[in-house]
């Protein structure tokens, strides 16, 4: 059983040790504490609080749904912005579930993925766009757009 702390010791080679010592994190300094964030870094890779993996996660998930979106004759870019936001909002939910304070962490992370779907949301609002699988769809987002608008 370890104690607290347990020392350890290691032989590298000159690449690796230049390496270690490269690493620039969170103040780190010395060897132990270098040593500490590589342990830390390896810890966020692999875990879910790593936006990439949850993203990989959540987006393999999603990608059954859009793959048949795809192939269905009806395009609609209203379901392709939404099938994008979930997946992003997944990982963003996902990396930052354990995080201290998680309010302002989670909304970093989601901001990104808002402004990609609302770039979207936008183009469907411009004359003579109806990139949506209904017309209806179009005409009514066409008209929500433009009361927020207009307020």
């Amino acid at each position: 059983m370890l104690n607290k702390s347990q020392s350890i010791s290691a032989r590298l080679s000159a690449d690796d040790y230049a390496y270690l010592m490269s690493i620039d994190r969170n103040g780190a300094v010395t060897q132990s504490e270098k040593v500490r964030e590589l342990i830390a870094m390896a810890r966020e890779s692999v875990g879910m609080q790593s936006f990439a993996r949850a993203y990989i996660a959540s987006s393999e998930s999603i990608l059954p749904i859009k793959a048949r979106c795809v192939e269905e004759r009806e395009r609609s870019l209203l379901v392709e912005a939404l099938l994008d936001l979930l997946a992003e909002s997944a990982a963003a939910v996902q990396s930052c579930a354990d995080k201290e304070p998680m309010t302002p962490l989670l909304e970093q992370r989601a901001l990104a993925a808002v402004e990609v779907f609302l770039e979207k949301i936008r183009l469907l609002a411009l004359p003579g766009e109806t990139r949506t699988a209904n017309a209806e769809t179009a005409q009514r987002l066409k008209k929500q757009l433009h009361r927020l608008l207009e307020k």
